[in-house]
């Protein structure tokens, strides 16, 4: 038996309504792909969790690489198909802005160059896999938590040797950019991805923050004109919606809140738990995906 899908945000996650207050919003398709537009109701209990999100994405961008992991997940409780990557990444650039303002001076662009080839490589797979696919599926959250998961293994082992730095190599700049590149695009979650190649490079911990901020604002800064294309001329419907977008507004005060306190947090954090922290939080991302929880 089929049932026209609800298109409350809430009860498209888990069957039944949350909150209230509603606030409506119509919501159009992308192509002529049999989307039409709908009424997306936001309540009280999605703009809770947006603030959350946001908290969560200020102290990540400043203190606590690696924490933004949650945000994804999280919005997916609000959120599902193109419009979790597309209201996430608002909330994201927002905060992009304190942590490439306040950590440039920290950032090694002779490490972020020759990323760029990989990551616009890494782009392209990921604007194919939405025009075919529509959207990110189960395989993909399997193939990303078991890759991430491996290299935060690695990198405990590292810890644990006390292993030195490596250096850079075209290699890993391809293996690591590209991969980058594709999971930032599909899910805003290259953290680990980007922590685990910066953090074998030895980075102190500023240095980690800056250049990394520096990678995710303009990753996400191109990605804005990718999503809108491919919103409108693909199907599966838009990235940026007016319901995600009111979401980020209102979220705005805890990205402030969130890069406020970390980087009053940050100076007080010892390298060895800032590190423990980072794959802390990378290896719970990705035991989630495996694991399908939410």
């Amino acid at each position: 038996m089929s049932a026209a899908p609800s298109h409350d945000p809430a009860v498209r996650r888990s069957g039944r309504s949350h909150g209230s207050s509603p606030a409506n919003f119509t919501d159009a398709g992308g192509a002529d792909d049999g989307y039409r537009p709908v009424v997306v109701s936001l309540t009280t209990s999605d703009f809770a969790i947006g603030l959350l999100i946001a908290l969560v994405v200020g102290m990540s961008k400043t203190a606590l690489p690696g924490a933004g992991l949650l945000a994804t997940p999280m919005m997916a409780e609000v959120f599902v198909g193109r419009e979790v990557p597309g209201a996430t990444l608002i909330i994201l650039l927002c905060a992009d802005v304190f942590a490439v303002r306040w950590y440039r001076t920290s950032t090694r662009w002779e490490l972020l160059r020759p990323l760029v080839v990989w990551v616009a490589a890494g782009f392209a797979a990921g604007a194919t896999f939405f025009i075919l696919i529509g959207k990110a599926d189960r395989s993909l959250e399997i193939v990303i938590g078991t890759i991430v998961l491996l290299m935060v293994v690695m990198q405990v082992v590292r810890m644990v040797r006390n292993s030195p730095p490596v250096e850079p190599t075209t290699g890993a700049a391809a293996f690591y950019g590209s991969l980058g590149g594709f999971t930032t695009f599909v899910s805003n979650n290259a953290g680990p991805v980007m922590n685990s190649y910066l953090m074998r490079l030895g980075l102190s911990r500023d240095e980690l923050i800056g250049t990394s901020a520096w990678f995710y604002f303009v990753v996400n800064m191109a990605k804005i004109p990718i999503y809108a294309l491919i919103g409108w001329l693909s199907a599966g419907g838009h990235f940026f919606t007016g319901a995600g977008l009111l979401l980020a507004v209102v979220s705005l005060p805890g990205v402030f809140v969130g890069v406020f306190a970390g980087r009053r947090i940050a100076p007080h954090l010892p390298q060895r738990l800032f590190m423990t922290i980072v794959l802390g939080f990378a290896a719970f991302a990705a035991i989630r995906l495996l694991a399908d929880v939410g």
